[in-house]
């Protein structure tokens, strides 16, 4: 079930770096007419260190949940035999 999750997190990811991507061409091909090619550029900088910014948010936000997780899985490798054995325990003494 968390795998389906992440999935789905990356493939929003994706579609949302294409549009922009997408967006971003669009407005250049735009404003490049009426504007000229050096305003563009300049704008089109700023939004990819807009960007750049917005990732760098979500890479530390990923890290922290990928540490969680390899916590909580090592948690679970741990503690999942014991569970299972007093489970055992209490249906036999039942």
């Amino acid at each position: 079930m968390l795998i389906k999750h992440v999935l789905y997190l990356v493939n929003v990811f994706v579609r949302a770096f294409e549009r922009t991507i997408g967006w971003v061409v669009g407005v250049m091909d735009s404003l490049s007419v009426i504007c000229g090619r050096r305003i563009v550029v300049d704008l089109v900088l700023e939004l990819l260190e807009w960007i750049d910014q917005l990732l760098e948010v979500g890479k530390r936000y990923l890290e922290r949940v990928s540490k969680t997780l390899r916590y909580r899985l090592y948690f679970e490798a741990v503690t999942r035999p014991m569970q299972t054995r007093y489970r055992e325990l209490k249906r036999n003494r039942l």
